[in-house]
């Protein structure tokens, strides 16, 4: 009874020591400036410069948030990280950071040296979203007008989820770009930002992607091409295709409903064909003119002008990747490592001057589902 008795004390004190304390790793709000974003540009004294934004809350009835931007400088990332202390007289607090934002200059000279800050860091998460900036610098971004967030960061990390629904900018977090440019058979990609004039403003907008060759910038493609990229990867969800040229008299938008991409690399000897079969279904969501696209004969006519645009679109974009670029966005080389591993072990030492002769084949399905709310084309004096 009293070894009982002497194992329920112990037990008692040990679950007072765990609870009744405080957290070991706690530390006063006050005493840190919380980071929203960072910009990472070329310094001006030093080998880098490195801005963050810095957010305040205001506490009281009706709480507000603003921001303030600070620049440090440092031979390496992580000294001018370092050096910011000095300016700011509080610790940097990297956990809430939403957005990392490299400059051209930087992105060209190679990217290691940022995911390798990055990875190493024991605050920075791996979920942060990267942009590449195609201004003169980075920190111009941070310093844009912000059109609905108090803070640039935040208004930043809504623009990027909403990439999902547009599908004109890759939606890409720190880890899968990390991923990407160790990986074998597929080059790395990042979302492009830049500023644009409106009303005499500068506004931001994130349109199209920067390419990588390795890790070192090489390029960018607008966002109908970037569009054409996910189609091939199998990452689009939404968004909309423009019959323009090919609708003749009559242009058409139709808003992407599903699509599903197969890739099969089809080989004989040591000849590679990449075949890309898109399957895709549509509502129409606007008709510009009076062609009947409702019907049965005028829903055939869409879908094969549909189909047509878009392996138009499909073989353009790959055949200029190709010869501009010579780097394997779209990842046809992982999966022929995966399909072939074979294949893949003969030409993986020397894929970029492969992908660069691929023979693709691009096979497109379009199916209208609906017409939206009308079953037939508006006509003048409806």
């Amino acid at each position: 009874m009293k070894r009982i008795k002497t194992l329920l004390l112990v037990f008692l004190i040990c679950f007072h020591g765990v609870f009744a304390t405080g957290c070991w790793n706690y530390r006063e709000v006050d005493d840190m400036s919380i980071v929203a974003g960072v910009a990472i540009d070329k310094g001006v004294n030093k080998k880098y410069q490195v801005t963050v934004e810095i957010v305040h809350v205001t506490g009281g009835r009706e709480s507000k948030t603003t921001s303030k931007l600070l620049t440090m400088e440092g031979n390496s990332i992580l000294d001018a990280v370092s050096n910011g202390i000095s300016l700011s007289g509080k610790k940097l607090y990297w956990s809430h950071v939403k957005v990392v934002i490299v400059s051209r200059k930087i992105a060209e000279e190679g990217m290691f040296k940022v995911t390798d800050w990055l990875s190493r860091d024991a605050e920075t998460r791996l979920d942060v979203h990267l942009l590449i900036s195609k201004e003169d610098s980075a920190k111009k971004i941070l310093e844009g007008k912000s059109m609905t967030e108090e803070v640039m960061s935040f208004e930043l990390d809504d623009m990027l989820k909403n990439q999902k629904n547009l599908f004109k900018a890759p939606h890409i977090e720190i880890w899968e770009f990390t991923n990407n440019l160790e990986g074998e058979g597929i080059s790395a990609v990042a979302p492009s930002t830049n500023l644009m004039k409106e009303n005499g403003a500068e506004v931001l907008q994130i349109m199209g992607s920067a390419i990588f060759k390795q890790d070192k910038l090489i390029g960018f493609i607008n966002g109908d091409e970037t569009e054409d990229m996910l189609f091939v990867q199998n990452k689009i969800k939404g968004g909309t295709l423009i019959l323009d040229e090919y609708g003749g008299n009559t242009p058409a938008t139709l808003e992407i409903l599903e699509n599903k991409t197969k890739l099969e690399p089809m080989t004989n000897d040591n000849n590679i064909e990449m075949q890309i079969s898109m399957d895709t279904t549509v509502a129409i969501g606007e008709i510009a003119g009076n062609e009947n696209y409702i019907d049965d004969d005028g829903r055939k006519k869409l879908e094969q002008l549909a189909e047509k645009m878009m392996k138009d679109r499909i073989e353009n974009t790959v055949k200029k990747i190709q010869t501009m670029y010579g780097t394997d966005i779209f990842g046809f080389g992982a999966k022929l490592r995966e399909d072939h591993n074979k294949d893949w072990n003969k030409l993986s030492a020397h894929w970029e001057e492969s992908f660069e002769d691929l023979k693709i084949t691009v096979k497109a399905r379009v199916h209208v589902k609906n017409s939206a709310m009308r079953s037939k084309p508006l006509e003048v004096g409806d």
